[in-house]
């Protein structure tokens, strides 16, 4: 692949593809029984990305190439860990297109009320799969605008907001305790999800060991500043305990601050927003389900598709399905976002323990990278992941105990469908572990 994207790309992407439906359904919800807490429950979520950043920017670093979180974790430790961790990524992002779906159909009721949210949000997952199956080159350029524009209303409606906030309503910050607000801080990590991205498209980007730590940087504090300034702005404009039920809570404050025009042009430019990410996360995290069927992972057809898709034309339809199957499981916002959570912190573990490992393996490609942690430095965030990854794992299952359910089970099902592959396999003499590691192995030497 050829390394087209540079510092502001990388950013714009990062920023577009983090911030997305999470942000503007959540905090409503979540406010619902943290209370004004909720601007604390980001700021705790907050916490275990700057560990998942700071191990995201070593990964791309050095491991400059596209999908180098399944290449780390598989090198690091087993070929099943890095199954299981794509594995555990499409069923978290599944879930998330479902949400952001959701969002969709919430945001667009606005527009036009008595409508079918459930038909809506599966319409737009249909759409955006089918779109991304016939080639999605032109999008890029789409959604590089639409970002553009979305942190320019944004931005104004932060300012806005921030600055009119009502004090009174600031008080008590925990009216039902510090609890829900350490259990809202679980879902809340879902909004700050898909920063790990970056790593998997490090094969189209200049000079990554540089640009890959400086645009996440950089995209976490334009992240965490807006998600503060959003969350503070709805719990500083509408009581605390009038937000149950509120699945549009940054169309009911924009709707107090500015003139009803303005209320349907914020209202539009989410719903481009939450369109893009459908289309992002199908886009980008299709490429994963390619890969396993690349491997023989999955069954090899996957890996084959008409030219304008590039050959994931059925790695995106097999996730576009799975996708719908999540919208119509009909689970709360705040359902969503814990499995969602969960999954990705499962990953995270994952990640970490490869993390650790890596000292004791062969060095790859670290020579003369821009950004590299020491031995003492590369352990403490990982065992920093791995720990607090770990803890918001308990505190999520405490919160959701059918979430974590549902993703024991997935974890279950992912094991045995990889034991039952292997058999499969060895039936028509092929060795699937060694297939895989040769496939890495080329990987790496090819570094691309």
């Amino acid at each position: 692949m050829k390394r087209t994207i540079g510092l502001w790309g990388a950013v714009v992407t990062l920023v577009g593809f983090v911030i997305g439906a999470g942000i503007f359904l959540l905090p409503g919800e979540l406010a619902a029984t943290a209370g004004p807490g909720v601007v604390l429950s980001y700021g705790i979520a907050s916490v275990i990305v700057v560990f998942s950043c700071t191990i995201a920017a070593h990964i791309g670093a050095t491991f400059p190439f596209s999908g180098a979180s399944f290449v780390y974790s598989t090198r690091m430790t087993a070929p099943i860990c890095g199954f299981l961790m794509i594995w555990l990524t499409i069923a978290g992002v599944s879930m998330a297109v479902a949400l952001v779906a959701h969002g969709f159909a919430e945001y667009f009721a606005v527009l036009v009320p008595g409508s079918n949210r459930t038909l809506v949000a599966v319409l737009a997952v249909l759409t955006f799969g089918g779109l991304n199956m016939l080639g999605a080159g032109a999008s890029v350029q789409a959604q590089s605008l639409m970002v553009i524009l979305f942190m320019a209303v944004l931005a104004v409606f932060c300012v806005v907001g921030v600055a009119r906030v009502e004090a009174d309503l600031l008080v008590p910050m925990a009216p039902n305790g510090y609890q829900p607000i350490l259990m809202a801080a679980v879902p809340a990590f879902f909004s700050y999800a898909g920063f790990s991205m970056i790593i998997d498209i490090g094969g189209e980007i200049r000079n990554p060991s540089r640009t890959i730590p400086l645009a996440l940087l950089i995209s976490f504090l334009v992240v965490w500043m807006c998600y503060s300034a959003v969350a503070l702005a709805i719990v500083g404009h509408i009581p605390w305990r009038e937000l149950a039920g509120n699945t549009a809570p940054v169309a009911t404050v924009a709707g107090i601050l500015f003139p009803g025009w303005t209320t349907n042009l914020i209202t539009w430019t989410i719903l481009a927003a939450t369109a893009t990410s459908i289309n992002g996360l199908l886009l980008g995290y299709s490429r994963d389900v390619y890969v396993l069927a690349r491997v023989r992972l999955l069954p090899e057809l996957i890996a084959t598709g008409s030219g304008k898709s590039g050959g994931t034309g059925y790695s995106v339809a097999l996730l576009t399905v799975t996708s719908v199957a999540a919208v119509l499981m009909g689970a709360s916002i705040a359902g969503y976002a814990t499995v969602i959570s969960i999954a990705l912190l499962l990953s995270q573990v994952l990640l970490g323990v490869a993390t650790l490992r890596l000292p004791g393996a062969e060095p790859v490609r670290r020579a003369g990278a821009a950004f590299e942690l020491s031995p003492a430095w590369r352990r403490f965030f990982a065992v920093g992941l791995i720990a607090f990854s770990t803890l918001f794992i308990v505190i999520g299952v405490l919160g959701s105990p059918g979430s974590g359910l549902l993703l024991g089970l997935c974890l279950l099902a992912g094991s045995a469908y990889y034991r039952w592959r292997q058999r499969v396999l060895r039936a028509r003499g092929i060795d699937l572990e060694a297939g895989v590691r040769d496939y890495i192995e080329e990987r790496v030497a090819r570094g691309d």
